[in-house]
C-alpha cells in the first residue's frame, strides 16, 4: 500500500524520516513524502488529507475524531521548550503577540501557563523575529531554529514557557509535536508504518552526522552545528516510543487546557 506522509521541513522532523525516505531501510509499505510547515498540516488534517501527518499537540485536538497520535516520531522537550521574546523587558498582559500559529502546541501552552496577551497575532513561526523588531508586534513566541538564533538578533527571553511547564509537571516532558496516522487505515498497515518509523528514527540516531547532513538539504540555516544541536533537542528515546512517560504528559498538558476552559476534556487515542 502507498501511504502519503507529511512532515515538516524542521530538522528533528526531516532526521526522524531519514531512514524511510533515503532508502537506508527496508520498508513495509510504500511511502510518498509531502513537506510543508507545521500550521499548514495542521489546517489540512481537518481534511484528512494525508494518511499520516506530522501534527501539533494541540492540533490533534480538532482532528481526534480523524486521526491517532502515533507513540513513534513525537518531539519533547526534556528541558527545553518554547520562549516568548521582545526587544525589552515587557508586560506580556499589554502585549501584541506574534504565535506561530493557533493550532500549535506553543500557542496553547503559552495560553495555559502565561499572561493573557491583550492580542495574538497569528505569524509564520520563522518572521516573527523579523515581526518584533519592525514593531508588527510587541513580543512572539518563538519555536524551532529560532530559539537558537534570536539574542544575535538583538532581542531577549522574557518568558519561558518550559520553566512554567516543569512547575507544573514536574520532570515529565514537554509535549510538543507528533505524527497521527488516519483511523480508517487498518491495522495491518498501521502496524507496518509503525514498524518502518520506529526503525527509520533508530538508524538516523546511530548514524546521526549523515541523517543531520540530510536533514539540512531542508534547513533554513546553513549551520550543521546549529541545526544538530536542534536535533538534539528534540530527538531523544522519547521519539522512538513516548510510552508511559510521553501519555502522563499529555494528560497533563490537555487536563490543563481542559481546566481553562481552552479545549474540551478528552483522551487522546495512541497506536
Amino acid at each position: 500500500m502507498r501511504i502519503m506522509v507529511a512532515h515538516t521541513p524542521d530538522p528533528d522532523d526531516a532526521f526522524m524520516f531519514y531512514g524511510m525516505f533515503e532508502g537506508k531501510i527496508r520498508t513495509s509499505n510504500q511511502y510518498e513524502q509531502v513537506i510543508k510547515d507545521i500550521e499548514t498540516l495542521n489546517k489540512e488534517s481537518k481534511e484528512g488529507k494525508y494518511e499520516v501527518t506530522a501534527i501539533s499537540a494541540n492540533g490533534y485536538v480538532q482532528v481526534r475524531d480523524l486521526y491517532k497520535l502515533t507513540r513513534s516520531g513525537a518531539s519533547f522537550g526534556i528541558s527545553y521548550g518554547p520562549i516568548v521574546v521582545a526587544r525589552n523587558e515587557i508586560d506580556l498582559s499589554k502585549s501584541r503577540m506574534g504565535v506561530p500559529g493557533f493550532m500549535t502546541s506553543s500557542y496553547l501552552l503559552y495560553r495555559m501557563f502565561g499572561p493573557e496577551a491583550k492580542e495574538y497575532v497569528e505569524i509564520k513561526f520563522d518572521e516573527i523575529p523579523d515581526a518584533i523588531l519592525t514593531g508588527k508586534v510587541d513580543a512572539g513566541i518563538l519555536i524551532h531554529d529560532e530559539q537558537l538564533t534570536f539574542q544575535k538578533r538583538g532581542l531577549k527571553e522574557v518568558f519561558d514557557i518550559y520553566s512554567a511547564w516543569k512547575s507544573y509537571a514536574g520532570n515529565l516532558p514537554i509535549p510538543l509535536g507528533f505524527n497521527a496516522i488516519r483511523k480508517d487505515l487498518d491495522e495491518d498497515t498501521v502496524n507496518k508504518f509503525l514498524y518502518d518509523f520506529e526503525r527509520s528514527i533508530r538508524y538516523a540516531m546511530a548514524h546521526e552526522e549523515e541523517a543531520v547532513k540530510y536533514a539540512m538539504k531542508y534547513a533554513r540555516y546553513t549551520d550543521l552545528d546549529l541545526e544538530r544541536r536542534f536535533v538534539r533537542m528534540y530527538v531523544n528515546e522519547l521519539s522512538i516510543d513516548f510510552g508511559d512517560t510521553g501519555r502522563k504528559a499529555l494528560e497533563l498538558y490537555y487536563n490543563r487546557a481542559a481546566g481553562k476552559g481552552l479545549i474540551p476534556p478528552f483522551k487522546p487515542e495512541i497506536v
